[in-house]
C-alpha cells in the first residue's frame, strides 16, 4: 500500500489493468505523459518516486533511461509477447488478505501540465475517484447500455474521467483509441452500427473535426460530446447541433477530480457560452483581486471551489500546499469567470491571462469568442503585449482555413463591430499554427516565447493599475 507505480505508454488497455491493480493493492497510480522530454521525465520520477515504471515499446528506452539510475525504481515492458502479458495469462487470483481502501486513501497521482513553472502532482483518492464516476454517470445518463469513446490521453484527467471511468463502472463500452485521428473519430461517431453514446472533444478537436470534408454530411444521432479545456465557441456548439450532437461546455480540473460544472445536454443551445452549474459534491464561488467573495451576479473574478472533490493536496508539498486554499478550504482555480442568477457558471478565461488596457480588464477568451465568428478562422489566440500609451493591447494569433483569406482590417472592422474599443486587439498576427498541450489546450505562454514577447506577461493575480477608459 503506498507506493508509486508508473505508466508511460500512449492509449492502451494495459492502463486501466494497471490502474484498477493498484485500486486493489492500494498502491498510487501515476501516469506519465509520454511526450515529456527526458529531463521532464526524470523530474516527475525523482519527485513521485515510483517502485516500477511500466512502459510500451515505443516507450519502454526512456522507461530504462529514468530508471538506471535510480535503485529504488525499475522498469518493465507492456504489451504484447512481453512477461507482463504471461503474468496475465497466468491468471492467478491468489492475493493476500488486503483491507479495502478507504474513501481518503490516495489512489492517483495526476501531474499538472507545468505551464507556470514545475508540474505538480494532484493527488486523488478512492472516494473522490467514485463520487466523479456517479455524478458524471447521473448528469449524463451513463447506463450498462452506454457506448463510451475514449481518445484523449489516458495520463490526463479528460481520458480516465470521460467517460471512461464511469463507463466502468455502470458496465458499458469504452471504444479506446490509441491516439486522436480526427477523420477515424469523425467516422467512428458517425458509424451507426458502433452506437457511440459519449465522447469528450476538447475545442481543438472539433475544430479539427470540423474541418474535414465529410462533415457536411455528418450525423452525429444525438451523441452528446461535452466540451472543455478551453471556453467552447458558441458558432462551434451550434454547427455541431445542426449536424445532431450536443456539445454541452464543462469545466474542471485535475484539481478538482475533472469536470466541476457541467451544461445540461438540453441547454446546449439556450446557455452557449455557459458551463453550467455545479455538478454534486462540490461548490464554486468567485473572489475578487483581494480575496473577498463577490456576491452580486454576473461579476467577474477569479472562481475558487470546495468540496470532497477537491485534491487534498500536492505530491510531497507539505505545509506549502497552504498558499492554494483560502480560509474555510476554497481552492483556489486561478481561473476567471462569473456565476448568474441561475447559479450557471461562466469561464472567461485564465485569471493570470488577463491584461489590463489602459486600467480596463480584458479577458482574452471574450475577444477569442467574437473572432471565432469570422468564417475564415480556424484557430486564435490573444494575448496581451506591451503598449507605451495603454500599458498593454492585445495581440489576436490567427490560423486561417485552408483555401481562405482573412486580413488584419477585417479583423479589426468585426472586433469594433462587436466589442468596446479597448477589447479590440491593437495587433493581429497570421500564423500556420498555435502551440498545443498534450490534450489539445493552445499553450499561451509557448506562442509568447516564439512571438519574443517579454516573460513578464506571465504574470499571477493582480489588480487594475491605471484608471481611465479609452472606450
Amino acid at each position: 500500500a503506498g507506493d508509486r507505480v508508473a505508466i508511460l505508454c500512449q492509449n492502451c488497455p494495459e492502463v486501466f489493468v494497471i490502474e484498477f491493480a493498484c485500486a486493489r493493492l492500494r498502491a498510487i497510480f501515476l501516469p506519465l505523459n509520454w511526450r515529456l522530454a527526458i529531463s521532464e521525465l526524470d523530474y516527475l520520477i525523482s519527485d513521485a518516486t515510483p517502485r516500477i515504471v511500466f512502459a510500451d515499446d515505443e516507450h519502454i528506452g526512456r522507461a530504462q533511461q529514468v530508471c538506471e539510475h535510480r535503485p529504488e525504481s525499475i522498469s518493465m515492458e507492456i504489451g504484447e509477447s512481453t512477461d507482463f502479458e504471461k503474468i496475465l495469462a497466468i491468471g492467478d487470483h491468489s492475493l493476500p488478505s488486503l483491507p479495502a481502501a478507504d474513501f481518503d486513501d490516495v489512489w492517483m497521482i495526476l501531474y499538472t501540465s507545468g505551464t507556470t513553472g514545475r508540474p505538480k502532482g494532484a493527488t486523488l483518492t478512492h472516494g473522490q475517484n467514485y463520487l466523479q464516476a456517479v455524478g458524471l454517470g447521473a448528469e449524463y445518463g451513463v447506463t450498462h447500455e452506454t457506448v463510451g469513446l475514449t481518445y484523449t490521453p489516458t495520463f490526463h484527467a479528460s481520458g480516465l474521467f470521460m467517460f471512461a471511468h464511469p463507463t466502468l463502472l455502470f458496465g458499458g463500452t469504452t471504444h479506446l483509441m490509441r491516439s486522436f485521428d480526427a477523420q477515424t473519430v469523425l467516422n467512428m461517431m458517425t458509424d451507426r452500427s458502433l452506437g457511440l453514446t459519449h465522447s469528450l472533444a476538447i475545442p481543438t478537436n472539433l475544430l479539427m473535426i470540423r474541418n474535414l470534408p465529410d462533415f457536411e454530411e455528418a450525423d452525429f444521432g444525438n451523441m452528446v460530446i461535452p466540451s472543455g479545456g478551453a471556453p467552447v465557441p458558441g458558432a462551434l456548439i451550434k454547427t455541431f447541433s445542426e449536424h445532431g450532437a450536443q456539445v454541452p461546455q464543462v469545466w474542471g480540473m485535475t484539481e478538482l477530480s475533472g469536470v466541476s460544472t457541467s451544461l445540461p445536454p438540453d441547454k446546449a443551445i439556450e446557455k452557449a457560452g455557459s458551463c453550467g452549474p455545479p455538478l454534486m459534491n462540490i461548490d464554486v464561488a468567485v473572489i475578487d483581486e483581494h480575496d473577498n467573495f463577490i456576491n452580486t451576479a454576473n461579476v467577474t473574478g477569479e472562481l475558487v471551489a470546495r468540496g470532497p472533490m477537491i485534491t487534498r493536496g500536492y505530491w510531497g508539498l507539505g505545509d506549502a500546499n497552504a498558499q492554494f486554499y483560502l480560509e474555510g478550504q476554497w481552492f483556489r482555480t486561478g481561473d476567471a469567470g462569473k456565476i448568474d442568477q441561475e447559479g450557471y457558471v461562466t469561464i472567461i478565461g485564465r485569471w493570470k491571462d488577463m491584461y489590463i488596457s489602459g486600467g480596463e480588464n480584458v479577458y482574452p477568451a471574450e475577444v477569442e469568442e467574437v473572432i471565432y465568428q469570422l468564417p475564415a478562422v480556424d484557430e486564435v489566440a490573444v494575448i496581451g503585449i506591451p503598449h507605451e500609451l495603454w500599458g498593454e493591447t492585445g495581440m489576436a494569433c490567427i490560423v486561417i482555413k485552408p483555401d481562405q483569406e482573412l486580413s488584419e482590417t477585417d479583423v479589426t472592422k468585426h472586433c469594433l463591430a462587436e466589442l468596446a474599443k479597448y477589447k479590440v486587439p491593437k495587433v493581429v498576427q497570421f500564423l500556420e499554427e498555435l502551440p498545443h498541450s498534450a490534450n489539445g489546450k493552445i499553450l499561451k505562454h509557448v506562442l509568447r516565447d516564439s512571438l519574443g514577447i517579454a516573460d513578464e506577461l506571465d504574470r499571477t493575480l493582480r489588480s487594475k493599475s491605471e484608471e481611465g477608459n479609452h472606450a
